[in-house]
C-alpha cells in the first residue's frame, strides 16, 4: 500500500509523491523480466533492498535468510 502525500511546491504548482505504508516482497516467481526495461528492474531491486533493510532487523536468522531470497536482485 502507498499513500500520496504533498511534496515540493514551486512556481509550477504543488507536486505529490508516494510513501510506502507496507513493506512486503513482490513474488519473483510471478515476474518475467523479459517484459521489463532496465528502469523497471532497477525500481524492483531498489524496493526489495528497502524491504530487506526495514524488515531484517526484526527477524530471526532463519527468517532473514528467507527474506534475503525473497528480495534477491533480478536481472535480465
Amino acid at each position: 500500500m502507498i499513500l500520496c502525500v504533498p511534496d515540493e511546491k514551486n512556481q509550477y504548482g504543488q507536486f505529490l509523491r508516494f510513501e510506502f505504508l507496507t513493506w512486503a516482497p513482490i513474488d519473483l516467481d510471478a515476474i518475467d523480466t523479459r517484459f521489463m526495461d532496465e528502469n523497471d528492474i532497477r525500481r524492483l531491486n531498489t524496493y526489495h533492498g528497502m524491504v530487506y533493510d526495514k524488515l531484517s532487523p526484526l527477524l530471526s536468522d532463519e527468517e532473514k535468510k528467507w527474506l534475503a531470497h525473497a528480495t534477491r536482485e533480478v536481472h535480465r
